[in-house]
């Protein structure tokens, strides 16, 4: 029960990466705040999260809108005291598909990804980081992905927004590590998605030196590991939770 006690707010909870790692922080012992954009999904997911014995509020809406999200990370402090763990799980849309190379780019859509994958981070944390600086404690990750570090052909605007979560991470944790706050990013690579054709995740399971797709419950325990007091002396990294797909194989 590492997570007795703590309040955890988790983005993107509905499925995925997000559920995975809620799933783990109810297992120990969390209380928890989840939000989607999709309600029915949400419910689901709050229900199933229960069953671990554990309290789950739900605010279903989109974190790039900032009403919507001061009401809720408001209400989150206001019905639990505290919020001391956020998981800012939101990425993706909108929408990825079709990507196009940058010179015939449009500027509106180039935005629209900045908003999914760098501010919506930016307003939960800029919400909850006050409250927990004040009680001198606090445990942040934000998820990035490989496209980041690696670059993404015909993916230039979310590729650079996930690097934008680098920069600002460690910008960041320079400045809380002092009053009681880890900030990290988890550089994600080759974990399931329902949209990726079979010859894209046949090369992405080349590339990785364990041959195969990453269970979600392998990236939600790593998650949890960063947002445990087990990981007290890490702050302003980017960690690769990637099958090694970040560092290349040199042998066929």
């Amino acid at each position: 029960m590492r997570f007795a006690g703590k309040v955890a707010l988790v983005t993107g909870a509905g499925r995925g990466i997000g559920f995975a790692s809620a799933t783990e922080l109810a297992r120990g012992g969390a209380s928890l705040v989840i939000n989607d954009m999709d309600g029915e999904r949400l419910e689901a997911a709050a229900a199933e999260l229960r069953g671990h014995g554990v309290e789950v509020t739900t605010h279903a809406g989109s974190v790039t809108d900032a009403a919507f999200v001061e009401a809720m990370t408001t209400r989150a402090v206001a019905d639990h005291g505290k919020v001391d763990l956020l998981l800012n799980n939101v990425g993706g849309g909108p929408p990825m598909t079709p990507w196009a190379e940058f010179a015939a780019s449009d500027l509106a859509h180039f935005r629209a990804i900045f908003e999914v994958n760098f501010f919506s981070q930016v307003l939960v944390l800029r919400a909850l980081l006050p409250g927990m600086i004040e009680r001198g404690y606090g445990k942040v990750v934000c998820v990035s992905s490989m496209s980041a570090v690696l670059g993404q052909e015909s993916g230039s605007a979310y590729a650079s927004g996930k690097m934008a979560l680098h920069a600002l991470v460690s910008s960041v944790s320079k400045e809380v590590a002092r009053k009681g706050v880890n900030i990290n990013a988890v550089v994600l690579g080759n974990p399931p998605h329902p949209s990726r054709t079979e010859g894209r995740q046949a090369y992405l399971d080349k590339l990785s030196h364990f041959g195969r797709v990453g269970d979600l419950a392998e990236f939600g325990r790593a998650i949890a590991f960063l947002l445990s007091d087990d990981a007290s002396y890490i702050s302003g990294a980017a960690i690769p939770i990637d099958g090694g797909l970040l560092t290349p194989r040199l042998n066929e």
